[in-house]
């Protein structure tokens, strides 16, 4: 079966819901969009399963008060996609915190994401 690539737009989109949304709905957002092996590895620790994926995404959506990830760069191959995102957010009571994020993973035959390793890092403009 071959997997429908995702626009640039649509893969934000999916992140976007990761973090906004109403949190009674964490649960059917993530059996739509993350295979029930979901495994999320974060480089240099944390490794997320797909239990833990749906308590993060409620606490996201619960506690966020601005998220802006536009998408700078997508590749697809078959299953595989990479994407390279520029962060703003803010999350509960903190400051707000710009980052990059580069994720990887694979998907399902249904588009589901399973296998996903992300690596983000504190972003910090130039000076002009």
């Amino acid at each position: 079966m071959v997997i429908k690539k995702l626009t640039p737009k649509e893969f934000e989109e999916w992140l976007d819901n990761i973090f906004k949304g109403d949190p009674a709905e964490s649960r059917a957002f993530c059996e739509r969009t993350m295979n029930p092996n979901y495994l999320r590895f974060q480089a240099g620790g944390g490794r997320t399963d797909f239990e833990t994926a749906v308590e993060k995404v409620t606490h996201f959506r619960t506690i966020c008060k601005k998220w802006v990830a536009p998408v700078i760069f997508l590749v697809q191959e078959e299953n595989k996609i990479a994407a390279q995102l520029k962060v703003e957010m803010i999350i509960g009571d903190g400051p707000e915190k710009k980052m990059e994020l580069m994720f990887m993973g694979t998907r399902d035959d249904q588009g589901r994401f399973e296998n996903v390793w992300e690596l983000s890092a504190d972003f910090e403009e130039a000076a002009q």
